[in-house]
């Protein structure tokens, strides 16, 4: 049976218990409990601040001479527009004074971040733009400091390097055409829409050289989604014509690896424009180039030497035939000649 006995301190509970049992009471408690205060002191929120984008400080330009200059034209003042357009981080090319090729790719580019009319000329509104220039914020301010940036919207990219900008470059991205082709090591035709999906990747795998693909050939690929990948091209329109890669310059092809490396991340961003007027430029005829393997590490020539193309001159960029000279066979008493061969450079 159970009681419970009121007192002072600590309560008293008694047990009565069968005839058997002991009898066991706990006895009333005269000790008083203290009370103890402790104070939890939650260290401050700390904030990082990223690096504001440093903006370029103004300048002023000569007028521009007969109020336009274009592909070809020479003189004190292109000198000093391709100087401005350095500094801005696009890339004019190595000549001053002659507007190049690839100037003309850096006015597309400016031209594209002002949203008007793409012409590769430059004339008065140009000049205003290189004067008072300003980077626009950035599609990812708070993402990783080294990384880059694809805009399909206005087909331009940004490479950031400790959130600053190194380099401004027109693109041409996927032309949201239809078109097939036969994978390797397979039969059977696949036929997708060509379109460069939004998105974050990285920067998995880069061929120093010519690299073939079911598509065609790719100047100096970096791979950063499966088959997609920012590649050199002889001609970079100034809307969206490739399969889904990301065309750029052939010189900015050539020097790209030096400003990413494998595992730097690509945002893709924006989309392409309702109305799409580009071709299929796939030839599905195009042969390879010599020496290239389909598959897996840097093309190498039948000497065993990896291939490498110098930096392409200032002026025309326009795709160069490479022709094979005949092989001439002498069984006597007949002559074989075998046939050239010629490959062009491929479309991809």
């Amino acid at each position: 049976m159970l009681g419970l006995v009121g007192g002072t301190g600590w309560a008293v509970v008694a047990y009565w218990p069968s005839s058997d049992d002991a009898v066991a009471v706990d006895a009333p408690s005269s000790t008083t409990r203290s009370t103890t205060t402790t104070t939890t002191t939650v260290p401050p929120s700390t904030t990082t601040t990223l690096p504001a984008l440093v903006q370029p400080a103004p300048v002023v330009l000569p007028p521009v001479p007969g109020g336009v200059v274009s592909q070809g034209s020479t003189g004190a003042e292109v000198a000093a527009y391709q100087e401005r357009l350095a500094a801005l981080r696009f890339d004019p090319g190595t000549q001053r004074g002659t507007f190049s090729t690839d100037t003309t790719y850096a006015v597309h580019a400016l031209q594209k971040m002002m949203g008007v009319p793409v012409s590769g000329r430059l004339g008065e509104p140009e000049r205003a733009a290189l004067q008072n220039f300003q980077y626009p914020t950035p599609h990812h301010p708070t993402a990783e400091p080294d990384r880059t940036e694809v805009d399909i919207t206005k087909q331009v990219m940004t490479v950031y390097e400790g959130h600053q900008v190194r380099l401004i470059t027109t693109i041409s991205t996927g032309s949201g055409e239809r078109y097939c082709y036969t994978p390797f090591y397979s039969t059977t035709r696949v036929c997708e829409n060509a379109v460069t999906p939004a998105g974050r990747y990285a920067y998995t795998y880069y061929v120093d050289a010519w690299h073939r693909s079911p598509l065609g050939q790719l100047y100096k690929p970096f791979y950063f989604n499966r088959g997609i990948a920012v590649h050199g091209y002889p001609s970079v329109p100034v809307r969206p014509a490739s399969h889904g890669c990301v065309r750029v310059p052939m010189r900015v092809a050539d020097y790209w690896e030096t400003l990413v490396d494998q595992g730097d991340p690509v945002y893709v961003d924006g989309t392409q424009a309702a109305t799409v007027q580009a071709p299929n430029v796939v030839n599905p005829n195009q042969p390879a180039l010599p020496g290239t393997r389909t598959v897996g590490g840097p093309p190498r020539t039948a000497s065993g030497t990896p291939t490498t193309t110098a930096p392409p001159s200032l002026g025309p960029v326009d795709p160069t035939p490479t022709t094979v000279a005949p092989t001439t066979t002498t069984l006597a008493p007949t002559t074989t000649t075998a046939p050239p061969t010629t490959t062009t450079t491929p479309v991809g």
